[in-house]
């Protein structure tokens, strides 16, 4: 499976714990569709408005993790490498925190508060429509 962000999407996520054989991925794409991986299949987490796209889009543009530097795993053990990979406004990048859980990235910390928050009022209007 590759790293590339797939086409389509402006954001994706991707935990890899080779010690323990753990994977999962998080997908966001341009056409609201967030796609979950959890190292066996892919499914559909929930489907944002035009709008909480644009609001993600915007949790990536503030957060710093544009700048974002990746973090080392120097000193620390028994880790997994987290992932982030974007495309906003034109600009590509993607950052590291290789010594993940036991160190944690701010600029991820921004982006997971905000997305999350969006994800869940998107489950929630999926669920009534």
């Amino acid at each position: 499976m590759s790293d590339a962000l797939p086409s389509g999407a402006y954001f994706a996520t991707h935990y890899q714990d080779r010690r323990r054989g753990v994977e999962t991925r998080r997908v966001y794409y341009d056409d609201g569709r967030v796609e979950a991986f959890d190292g066996r299949e892919w499914w559909r987490v929930c489907t944002f408005s035009p709008e909480q796209v644009r609001q993600a889009k915007d949790a990536l543009r503030t957060s710093g993790l544009r700048e974002a530097d990746d973090l080392s795993a120097d000193g620390v053990y028994d880790t997994a490498a987290l992932t982030y990979r974007w495309s906003v406004d034109g600009t590509q990048g993607s950052a590291t925190n290789y010594a993940y859980p036991a160190r944690k990235h701010p600029a991820f910390e921004q982006v997971d508060e905000r997305l999350d928050a969006l994800v869940e009022a998107a489950t929630q209007s999926d669920e009534r429509a």
